[in-house]
């Protein structure tokens, strides 16, 4: 078994290099100085970016805020619990000292930790409830402490989510991700016990799917006979279906040794895996980064030289891209990667004094194989 799985690595690598692409050049759009000002971060902190239409947003858990910045790194708006945070100055006051049209917002976050943009610039950011406020669930065996807020394209809020959809009274289990489709739905992916959990709202907030993402809904046959780690899932901006990258092992004696890697397309209306396929094997295991259109999956994995790899297929099975992302520095803190509008790898790369924005035009090459 280990020799047929060193084969197909051998193989699946030997494939990849025959449709290599140049190395993406990263691109920093700004940077942003560590403090407690208004554009700037927390060292470490658990800070999250989603990117659309050249618009960046950028989450600090630790200082509670969230902050809009264009590709200039100019700070739009800002978002910020007053209690965690000092008297906003920068969005008020411009450099002549007049007001400035820039908005800061007083918002009690707690502690923010995901966030989605749609195509208008809307937005969802995933929240903390007070204790008080939390449950514990019998049907997943663990406490439900989150939320979901909906906010305009201005930070206005619009509505709180709970699992029954606007204004709903049973909180979500810790949130892990969030996605907006181009319809302008929201997906919110929760970690549980028993599996992912992830919940399906329309437009108007509304619940519209929900479904346990254990390995029952993948392709049985490959299930049976092996140890299944449903490592990452990630929704389509365009139908209702879950992108479901699995991890298979196989056990052998007192061993457990890799098996395959593989992509599931599940459709919630179906309720059945309506496609899968193996994906090349690389020295380090990839993430499902995303899905952008209907079926560009994109992945990525550590590579030599202070590089990630990228790699991006689609449902038939062809590779669109495989392309390293040079990151072009080794004291790098923190890595937060993101596929954002258009098809564009963002990243918010944390270093010794600063942090950056950056990103990669993947969807340039991806322009050019159409």
């Amino acid at each position: 078994m280990k020799k047929l799985i060193l084969v197909l690595a051998v193989l699946s690598l030997l494939a990849c290099s025959r449709n290599s692409d140049v190395e993406l050049e990263k691109k920093t759009m700004f940077t942003l100085p560590y403090g407690v000002l208004d554009d700037e971060l927390t060292p470490l902190a658990a800070s999250k970016i989603a990117m659309n239409d050249g618009f960046f947003y950028i989450i600090d858990s630790s200082l509670a805020k969230m902050m809009k910045f264009n590709s200039y790194g100019d700070l739009l708006l800002l978002q910020y619990n007053q209690e965690k945070n000092p008297v906003q100055i920068l969005v008020h006051r411009n450099k002549d000292n007049a007001p400035s049209n820039k908005a800061a917002i007083p918002f009690p976050y707690r502690e923010p930790t995901q966030i989605a943009v749609t195509d208008d610039q809307a937005f969802f950011v995933a929240d903390t409830l007070p204790e008080e406020e939390t449950l514990w669930s019998d049907t997943y065996s663990c406490m439900l402490t989150g939320t979901v807020h909906c906010f305009d394209p201005h930070g206005k809020l619009i509505c709180d989510l709970g699992q029954e959809g606007r204004a709903g009274v049973t909180p979500f289990s810790r949130i892990i991700r969030l996605e907006a489709t181009e319809g302008r739905q929201l997906v919110v992916h929760t970690l549980t016990p028993k599996g992912q959990v992830i919940y399906w709202f329309d437009e108007n907030y509304k619940p519209v799917y929900s479904i346990l993402a254990d390995k029952s809904i993948l392709p049985q046959d490959e299930t049976e006979h092996h140890i299944v780690d449903m490592d990452s899932i990630s929704a389509s901006r365009t139908e209702p279906l879950l992108f479901i990258k699995a991890d298979y092992y196989s056990e052998n004696g007192e061993d457990i040794d890799f098996y395959k890697s593989s992509i599931c397309c599940y459709d919630i209306a179906q309720e059945k895996c309506i496609w899968s396929m193996d994906i090349p094997v690389a020295e380090t295991l990839y993430q499902l980064l995303g899905v952008y259109g209907k079926d560009h999956i994109f992945l990525v994995c550590p590579d030599e030289n202070d590089t990630y790899r990228l790699l991006v297929l689609d449902s038939s099975k062809r590779i669109e891209l495989n392309t390293p992302l040079a990151l072009g520095h080794k004291d790098i803190q923190l890595l937060e990667l993101s596929l954002g509008s258009h098809g564009i790898v963002t990243a918010l790369i944390a270093y010794e004094d600063e942090v950056s924005a950056v990103w990669w035009r993947s969807d340039k090459l991806l322009e050019e194989k159409k």
